[in-house]
């Protein structure tokens, strides 16, 4: 049957509902696959859903781990008088990020008297986002069907803003390691990934990769630093192939693992060439992307020159020379400011060869959601808070990465 044509009964006992105002904006929502695809006819008089004091609040999802909460009431609902034999079931909403203008909304289940699970609004963070300890705001309709035997209708229970913290589960800094780039596991540090603007879970990493090496990627959060600055990498958390051809696999996309096994198998680039190499964290793969152009500029020397360096030889106060890191056309310093500082990056000790970032000074100033830009040869100074920081540097990309030294 066509739930849009309701059946005699149903129609009769809908017309003692008082319903309000249809609702046509939502006509494309679908049902779970139990009942046909049906348009909002409303609201039900007696039926009003309240937002809890949690809703109006961030919802931080660590804070709940914490103490062991694995579910919270979003909402109270007051219920009116259903006619004999219908029944509410099947409430949830339909969520969407506030910050995205184009968006496919997701069903978040809940239950009829406003619970939902921790584990639920978590996926619904990742679902859209990376897994970045970041406030996220969602827009959220609630809807519920008025069910009776195999007939159900769709009905608008109210509109709601949910605000979520997601748990930290990896901090932003990934790092490569490996015969491709570094071998020595003591300076895989010196290989940060660039998080793609657009996305919180796409990372690169762009180089003249060695055929036939090997790279695995780790997140800082699992790589210990002891006292005796002795190094060790949780292997349960390092991500690499998750191909079955296992590591004779040269392809230039591939599947991510993260692995619980002593030793992951390696990612191995498809030749000898200039690659942007990518990972996606949300969909677990990775690929290679060929470089159009495979003789890039090369420089003797890349500094970090701060206020006031017009200068172009090395040695005075205001300039830090950066190391070559591997594989080559990346760039390696670490820096220790003992005030908040403005300052660029230069090839060659030249002043006509520098990166900056933005069309004004400060246009990229420093902080924990904001450490690596692409860069470009017109931008302006970088505003740098006073602090120690691993500073990198991509001579191909003009990707500029600021690290804290506590990660």
């Amino acid at each position: 049957m066509n739930m849009k044509k309701l059946s005699i009964f149903l129609m009769l006992a809908l017309a003692g509902w008082s319903l309000t105002a249809c609702d046509e904006s939502h006509s494309d929502y679908v049902t779970p696959t139990v009942y046909e695809q049906e348009e909002v006819i409303g609201t039900i008089e007696g039926f009003e859903a309240t937002a809890t004091a949690v809703i109006a609040q961030n919802i931080n999802l660590d804070t709940l781990a914490k103490y062991n909460v694995d579910s919270i009431q979003l909402f109270t609902l007051k219920e009116g008088t259903l006619p004999a034999g219908v029944e509410l079931k099947n409430m949830r909403f339909e969520a969407w990020p506030a910050d995205k203008s184009e968006y496919v909304s997701t069903k978040v289940t809940v239950s009829n008297d406003g619970w939902i699970k921790k584990d639920t609004l978590e996926k619904l963070v990742y679902t859209f986002y990376g897994k970045k300890a970041t406030e996220r705001t969602f827009k959220a309709k609630l809807f519920a069907n008025a069910v009776r035997g195999t007939e159900a209708q769709l009905i608008s229970m109210g509109d709601f803003t949910i605000k979520v913290t997601p748990q930290e589960v990896e901090n932003p800094y990934y790092f490569m390691y490996g015969n491709a780039v570094e071998n020595l596991m003591v300076n895989a540090y010196k290989n940060v990934m660039t998080p793609d603007p657009a996305s919180d879970v796409i990372y690169t990493y762009t180089a003249a990769f060695i055929k036939m090496g090997d790279i695995n990627v780790w997140n800082s959060k699992y790589w210990l630093a002891e006292k005796d600055k002795t190094y060790g990498i949780d292997f349960s958390k390092l991500y690499g192939s998750g191909e079955a051809k296992g590591t004779n696999f040269f392809g230039t996309e591939g599947a991510l693992k993260q692995g619980a096994e002593t030793k992951m198998p390696s990612i191995s680039s498809p030749t000898k060439a200039f690659y942007t190499f990518s990972i996606d964290l949300e969909a677990l793969t990775y690929k290679w992307i060929k470089l159009e152009n495979q003789t890039p500029e090369s420089y003797t020397s890349i500094s970090v020159v701060y206020d006031g360096a017009e200068t172009n030889m090395e040695g005075t106060d205001n300039v830090a020379p950066l190391k070559k890191a591997q594989p080559a056309h990346n760039w390696y310093v670490k820096l220790n400011l003992t005030a908040d500082t403005q300052l660029k990056i230069r090839a060659n000790h030249d002043t006509t060869k520098e990166w900056g970032f933005g069309s004004n000074d400060g246009d990229w100033t420093i902080d924990d959601d904001n450490w690596a830009k692409i860069c470009t040869g017109d931008g302006k100074n970088i505003k740098v808070p006073a602090g120690e920081y691993h500073v990198y540097f991509c001579d191909i990309t003009g990707a500029v990465h600021f690290v804290p030294t506590s990660f």
